[in-house]
């Protein structure tokens, strides 16, 4: 399993609103991997919210950065779009497939969270904030 993230200025993309909303989804990934190293009865008592808090968090997020990219005429906002839905399914997958007896899936699972929202961030997100950043 990956190690738990740690902020880095290196994932900001200069839009204030929309940073603090990233530190947020990192710390909500953090409070997942706390549940997953956490004992057994942790475990089992708080992996079911945790999973709700990720997809909520994420969708309104996501929510959040289409309506800024739309507002301001990014023109990959339909594709980006995509690209949250894709995450979003992912997530939703994932929700119904842990095991709440068994901690190995949701290890898994945070890999695979912290993978797609750092590489979310560096890549597609700096390209939309580089369009949008100049008409602030």
């Amino acid at each position: 399993m990956a190690q738990k993230v740690e902020w880095s200025d290196s994932y900001l993309l200069g839009i204030s609103e929309i940073d603090e909303q990233h530190k947020k989804l990192i710390a909500i990934a953090n409070e997942f991997y706390n549940v997953v190293v956490s004992s057994a009865d942790v475990y089992k008592a708080k992996m079911p919210a945790i999973l709700a808090k990720l997809k909520d968090y994420t969708i309104y997020h996501f929510s959040h950065e289409e309506q800024f990219m739309q507002k301001f005429g990014y023109i990959g906002s339909a594709a980006h779009k995509t690209a949250h839905d894709g995450f979003i399914k992912e997530v939703e997958y994932h929700a119904g497939k842990i095991s709440i007896e068994d901690s190995s899936s949701a290890a898994k699972f945070y890999d695979f969270i912290v993978v797609w929202i750092l590489n979310h961030i560096a890549k597609a997100d700096k390209v939309w904030a580089k369009f949008v950043k100049p008409q602030l």
